[in-house]
């Protein structure tokens, strides 16, 4: 190889190698400041638990909180038991919404410190008959309930009263009225209300019990025939909201949000009663 050759080549060499530690300088700065955004988000950020009869009510005031207080809340929606036993555990949530204090109480019982608890709003349950059912348009809830009672349906929804609020209501409800000795194989238990109200949407049930907020929902516009279960039939759905990291600042924000007027406007849009 002739000198100016090899010469040559050694320059490539070094420019590749210059090449390559900008690259890998370019790379750590990257990586710096990725981490540096993911830490400030993640100072901004709240980790909520929340009941599923709560899902869309609450994500319209997650994006009430964000426009307004310039902070996130990244939520987790399934039933309250479920949370309850996992925060027991050590998931990380920041803040717990529950369709009731049992499964606060029962976090605070097993050792989980609580800085802050408040009942925020009342739920109501519903009786939903789907347009697809086989129990034809029932005028009142009388005559909704005595086809349940003869067992001319398919089957039933209800959330799973081991661990969903509204489940528990759902029975309590049914026993009242005189239902709770249907057959078990009529009885479908969602994991939580949510699942029970997709139940009833996809046509696989002729009747469902579930949260009253959900039949404002667009899927439930005009397909069906529903009916208020009076609230004496049992014992009040209260929501309540812990917040289990007083020390964390977007926590407190949000707890005091959900509290606010603001956020207490969506609540009664979406059919909640707040207390005096």
């Amino acid at each position: 190889m002739l000198p100016a050759q090899a010469q040559a080549l050694q320059n490539r060499g070094s420019i590749s190698a210059r090449i390559q530690d900008i690259m890998r300088c370019m790379q750590r700065l990257l990586y710096l400041f990725l981490l540096l955004c993911f830490q400030e988000a993640h100072s901004e950020t709240v980790i909520v638990a929340v009941a599923s009869n709560l899902t869309h009510t609450v994500t319209q005031v997650s994006l009430a909180f964000n426009r307004d207080k310039e902070a996130q809340a990244a939520l987790t929606f399934g039933s309250s038991g479920n949370f309850a036993r996992q925060i027991v555990q050590g998931a990380p949530y920041e803040v717990f919404i529950s369709a009731g204090k049992k499964y606060i109480d029962f976090i605070g019982n097993n050792g989980r410190e609580i800085s802050r608890i408040k009942g925020f709003a009342y739920g109501r349950l519903s009786l939903y008959i789907p347009e697809t059912s086989k129990i034809k348009s029932p005028t009142t809830l009388g005559k909704a309930l005595r086809s349940l009672q003869y067992g001319n349906f398919r089957k039933m929804a209800i959330a799973n009263p081991e661990h969903a609020p509204y489940g528990s209501a759902a029975e309590e409800a049914l026993k009242s009225a005189g239902l709770w000795a249907i057959k078990r194989d009529k009885l479908l238990l969602g994991e939580n209300a949510a699942q029970a109200m997709q139940f009833c949407v996809s046509g696989s049930v002729d009747a469902c019990i579930i949260p009253d907020s959900f039949l404002r929902l667009r899927q439930f516009s005009r397909k069906g025939t529903s009916f208020l279960i009076p609230q004496t039939w049992h014992q009040p759905i209260t929501q309540y909201i812990a917040l289990l990291d007083e020390d964390d600042e977007a926590s407190s924000l949000f707890f005091n949000y959900l509290l606010s007027d603001a956020a207490g406007h969506i609540l009664k849009k979406h059919g909640y009663i707040l207390p005096d």
